[in-house]
């Protein structure tokens, strides 16, 4: 299958390559190439027979419905969009467009080596047509569906970005040290990751994003963003993209992941 992704580190890059080691043919465009002047890209054969687009993209929801703008101008209606509903509904991302019976929201959170499934989520007007369509995708990349009610970080990404909330809360509250906090977590809950590294790695802007989703979606104060959640960002301590989050990653480590 040709397969396009859009979207931004670490997603782009590990989606991309689930649907590389799959066998697909994989051209993935960055958030900011569809920001820019994308005219051109209506031309290029490897964009326009594209069997799957997958839309990657954690950033405001102006931005998101640019991207579903650019998919509308190139795509006709019967294409399947995939759309990461980690940090808006389903529903909400295809309200802007033309088509929304071909949406279908996901959920994924890298690591992506950690999990072999896939959450998924229709919205309101989409096709149940496009559901199959996707699930029959999905397990294309070695990944079984699970479909999920609509609605902001689906499951895991609901419950994992409350438990990195917390954990923020615990580190402002000077609880215990990062390094501690995910220790205890780890090792005395047998998570795969700590909390705050896991934090780093999905991106504390994406992180910051999932709770802001839940908190507008729900309003209820257990969602609300940790203030030092809120600051990190503010300041571009997004995690291992900057090098810095709740923890300082070098760019090139000698022992794979480790801070």
């Amino acid at each position: 299958m040709n397969v396009v992704i859009i979207g931004d580190t670490p997603f782009l890059e590990e989606i991309a390559g689930l649907c590389v080691r799959a066998g697909h043919v994989v051209r993935a465009l960055t958030v900011d190439t569809i920001l820019g002047d994308w005219s051109d890209l209506e031309y290029a054969t490897d964009l326009l027979n594209a069997d799957v687009v997958i839309e990657a993209c954690h950033r405001s929801r102006r931005t998101r419905r640019q991207m579903v703008s650019f998919v509308e101008t190139v795509y006709p209606p019967d294409t399947l969009l995939l759309v990461s509903a980690l940090t808006a509904s389903t529903t909400a991302i295809a309200s802007s467009t033309s088509a929304p019976q071909r949406i279908v929201g996901y959920g994924l959170l890298p690591p992506l080596a950690d999990t072999g499934m896939v959450e998924l989520a229709a919205g309101l007007n989409s096709g149940k047509d496009a559901l199959q369509q996707a699930a029959a995708f999905w397990r294309t990349v070695g990944y079984e569906a699970a479909v999920v009610a609509d609605g902001p970080g689906l499951v895991r990404g609901r419950l994992i970005a409350c438990i990195i909330n917390e954990a923020a809360g615990a580190l402002q509250d000077r609880v215990a040290s990062a390094a501690d906090i995910d220790t205890a977590m780890q090792l005395g809950t047998n998570y795969p990751h700590g909390p705050l590294a896991w934090a780093d790695h999905l991106g504390l802007d994406v992180v910051l994003a999932i709770m802001t989703g839940l908190y507008e979606e729900w309003g209820e104060d257990r969602y609300r963003p940790a203030p030092l959640l809120r600051r990190m960002v503010l300041a571009g301590r997004l995690g291992k993209k900057t090098h810095h989050g709740f923890f300082r990653w070098k760019e090139i480590t000698e022992k794979g992941d480790s801070p």
